[in-house]
């Protein structure tokens, strides 16, 4: 089996709020400080860049297969019908790369974690 050049896209609502904007990019960043490679972050709408402007970067990396992780809590409309319906259009036009949609966060123990940490902070 040949080897498989895997992309990372992670996919964020999007804000026109630039702090929003430098908080994902900021996300984005410190994935790549970790060492993941051919990783790149997106906007569903509202800022730049979009979905398809995130696959076209990865596609001039030689990706074969995409993995898309959404950075959304829930599976809302967004999760369930828009992003799905926004990467289909897109994979038609780049029928050599497998993409694949993983799951929103959810209720994962680490966001508890994070909301326990933020209620720490205000109450001591």
């Amino acid at each position: 089996m040949q080897h498989m050049n895997k992309g990372i896209l992670i996919i964020g609502h999007g804000s026109r709020a630039l702090e929003a904007q430098q908080t994902f990019e900021s996300i984005i960043d410190k994935l790549k400080a970790k060492g993941y490679q051919n990783i790149e972050g997106a906007h569903m709408e509202l800022a730049k860049p979009n979905i398809r402007e995130a696959v076209e970067k990865l596609d001039k990396q030689k990706v074969d297969m995409i993995v898309v992780v959404p950075l959304f809590i829930y599976s809302g409309i967004h999760i369930k019908e828009d992003i799905p319906q926004i990467l289909e259009e897109i994979g038609r036009d780049y029928p050599h790369i497998t993409i694949k949609m993983g799951s929103a966060l959810g209720d994962d123990d680490l966001l508890v974690s994070l909301l326990e940490k933020r209620v720490k902070e205000m109450i001591t």
